[in-house]
């Protein structure tokens, strides 16, 4: 906690610098989280936390607004020591998967064929959002071919309303070019005071229908997204913290509150989205799989190189121009009731103690006399659930918490009370015959099988093996899941800090972030930079530090798509600057765990005084089952805080000057372009520049390489040491 007064700290000889705070709230299904993150040592210095307010007349705005003001308070933090408050939000989420959206009219605009496919695309009629739960929208068509009549248009807009429709969306054909037909009908809509969606205002890529079904549920959640967006921004004025207002983003970023009010549909399916923030910027894992542990299931994220992986989002089944964290749900957690045939536990999940209704058995102290009993959580579940029966009546659950209470594997938020988990476990070893610790080993195990194969899978998905990464465990319920699914796969593993509270740490921690993106078959160098450019400056525009900006370019050939999405931080991060660091035995020690070499081996790249420094080594692996031995060069890019940045089994590097490492990126990618079935194929290239790891591996030309790499070499001095790690494509 601090020390800090109310009224704010007070400067003088000798007085410890002003804190600076970023405040994160993550709004979760049964509670509201707060904490407070010190920007300077990355520490928490408060957290509080109160019960989401599902049914308040505010909707769970209020509960963010509780939850900050109990963290002030608590924390004692002044409103002056506030740099950012951001925070998750489900609304986005509930509203699709209720159904509690607004109707939607669309107005679409075309001449001539591309008028019939407006009216053919843009036409969605009733769009399922999931079981029971649909979107209804409303159609109108305007002929442009004369021009844009306003007159018209306004009277078109009010055929929709009147039909229904409290929010609005513009459709053209290539309006992704042409934006001003759309532009001028948001703009009448917002004279009439009425939310409205232009489809080129949420995305670049051509797809009317895809395009058009995307501004659709974005217009369907404007109206309860504003509101609770200018309640939120109200409460945090009157509060007297004058900080940046920001709120999470389904990709990991977070984005300020005057983007949330254009474009809420971002924050959809954006849940697990804080735990892997704070994965990257708490936990610094740069590789690595996070398993957010709750009380019913566990979220399940792949982190590579620094980035967790990304796909477009779905809804009803059909397929949005909204990227999401690449996350699998495995319906096991912390809370999750086993179950039992023939004597035999055979299963755990997917019911847990909270849609039982029932009390944790480790929470419970002086749990008594129990038995062990089959139920059913629900009326269509089986009768092969497991609870306790106290005094007749079932009330207790036999969860994993339990078990790994028992085991002694949890510790801090996850520790419960001894006797009454021994209690249960002995009652429950009376059930199956057998010892309350082989009982709780069991349970775990049943658990652990249920997650070990889906984290197995997305593993061979993108190619990983499971000994160059480590798992992760966050939230409440990590203890009961984690080490042994761990376990299960061979895997390192450890717990996340304030594991608990991970996902606020992480809102807090969240980086500004943006995406462009163009439907480009073979995009110029010229349009690169372009594209490069403009996700830059919107990052930029959100407040972000120009020097903390990193920009990831990528060229998807099948898709015929250009991607650029750029990151960064609202000021520098002070702990770059100052403070204790690791030696450079510790880096090297690192890195050569990283790159699974003895330390000896190790050789470094770049100068003294870079935050990033590159590490290699040469050595002789065996291949076709031993009888050959191949040399191979792995690199690992470790910062000053000894975290492994970027790590590949086989690259050539070298360390050039910036005015140098231009004609040198040349010389090497012409070296190591290669002959594929599709023609040439460059290699992979990161760019290690003193403070910025630069990934330049998204790229499939070389001239687009060698712009791209021109444009991030520019800003450095001559002499600034650059290194080139090139990794030849197979």
């Amino acid at each position: 906690m601090s020390s800090a007064q109310p009224d704010g700290p007070q400067a003088g000889p000798g007085a410890p610098a002003p804190r600076r705070l970023k405040i994160g709230i993550d709004v979760g299904g049964t509670f509201t989280h707060a904490v407070a993150v010190d920007v300077a040592r990355v520490e928490l210095v408060g957290k509080a936390v109160v019960p989401t307010t599902h049914g308040h007349e505010d909707g769970v705005a209020a509960g963010v607004v509780q939850s900050m003001h109990a963290l002030l308070e608590e924390a004692t933090i002044a409103p002056e020591e506030v740099v950012l408050i951001a925070h998750s939000t489900t609304q986005a989420t509930n509203a699709l998967l209720e159904g509690d959206v607004a109707k939607v009219g669309i107005l679409a605009l075309g001449s001539g064929p591309q008028g019939l496919r407006a009216r053919r695309e843009a036409r969605l009629g009733q769009v399922p959002l999931g079981p029971g739960a649909t979107l209804e929208t409303a159609f109108r068509f305007l002929d442009v071919s004369g021009g844009l009549d306003e007159a018209r248009v306004r009277a078109l807009l009010q055929e929709l309303v009147a039909e229904g429709a409290r929010a609005l969306v513009a459709a053209e054909p290539f309006s992704v070019d042409r934006p001003e037909n759309e532009e001028a009908v948001v703009r009448i809509a917002t004279e009439l005071g009425i939310p409205a969606t232009a489809t080129s205002g949420l995305t670049q890529l051509y797809g009317l229908r895809m395009r058009t079904l995307t501004a659709a549920i974005n217009a369907s959640m404007l109206p309860i997204m504003i509101e609770t967006a200018d309640r939120t921004a109200r409460a945090v004025a009157e509060s007297g913290i004058q900080a940046p207002l920001m709120v999470m983003r389904s990709d990991g970023g977070i984005m300020d509150i005057e983007a949330m009010r254009k474009r809420p549909v971002l924050t959809m399916l954006s849940g697990p989205a804080a735990g892997v923030a704070a994965a990257l910027m708490y936990e610094r894992i740069a590789n690595g799989v996070f398993v957010e542990v709750g009380g019913t299931s566990s979220d399940i994220c792949l982190i590579r190189n620094g980035r967790p992986e990304i796909r477009a989002a779905e809804v009803g089944g059909r397929r949005l121009f909204v990227r999401t964290l690449d996350v699998r749900t495995v319906g096991v957690a912390g809370g999750s009731v086993p179950r039992a045939r023939r004597g035999k536990l055979m299963d755990v999940g997917p019911r847990s103690a909270h849609i039982a209704g029932l009390e944790y058995e480790a929470f419970t102290p002086e749990l008594g006399e129990v038995e062990v009993a089959t139920f059913r959580p629900r009326a269509s579940d089986p009768e092969d659930y497991l609870a306790l029966r106290r005094g007749g009546a079932i009330s207790h659950a036999i969860t994993p918490t339990g078990a790994s209470n028992l085991l002694e594997l949890s510790e801090g938020y996850g520790k419960g009370d001894a006797g009454s988990v021994r209690t249960a476990f002995e009652a429950l070893g009376r059930f199956l015959g057998t010892s309350a610790e082989a009982a709780a080993t069991r349970l775990l195990e049943l658990g652990a099988a249920r997650v070990a194969p889906v984290v197995k899978r997305l593993l061979s998905e993108h190619k990983v093996a499971a000994d160059e990464v480590v798992m992760v465990g966050g939230g409440g319920g990590a203890e009961a899941v984690v080490p042994f699914t761990a376990k299960t796969l061979g895997m390192e593993h450890r717990i996340a800090r304030h594991a608990e509270v991970i996902s606020a740490i992480g809102v807090a921690l969240g980086i500004l972030q943006d995406s462009v993106e163009r439907t480009l078959l073979n995009p110029s160098e010229s349009e690169l930079l372009a594209i490069r450019r403009e996700a830059f400056d919107r990052v930029r525009s959100m407040g972000a530090d120009p020097e903390t900006i990193e920009v990831h370019v990528e060229i998807d050939r099948r898709e015929r798509r250009v991607r650029a999405t750029a990151s960064g931080s609202p000021q520098l991060r002070a702990r770059d600057l100052a403070g204790p660091r690791p030696g450079l035995d510790e880096l090297r020690q690192a890195a050569a765990h990283a790159m699974k070499v003895a330390p000896d081996q190790v050789e470094v790249h770049g100068s003294e005084d870079s935050w990033l420094r590159t590490f290699t080594a040469e050595h002789r692996v065996p291949v076709l089952l031993g009888l050959f031995k191949v040399w191979r060069m792995p690199a690992a890019v470790v910062d000053a805080e000894g975290v492994v940045r970027y790590r590949t089994r086989d690259a050539f590097c070298v360390t050039a000057s910036a005015s140098e490492a231009e004609g040198r990126l040349s010389e090497l990618v012409a070296r190591y372009t290669s002959w594929g079935d599709g023609g040439l194929v460059i290699p992979e290239v990161q760019l290690v520049k003193p403070h910025q790891l630069v990934d330049l591996a998204g790229l499939v030309e070389a001239p687009q390489l060698l712009a791209l790499a021109s444009a991030e070499l520019a800003p450095l001095a001559p002499e600034d040491p650059v290194t080139l790690i090139v990794v030849p494509r197979s």
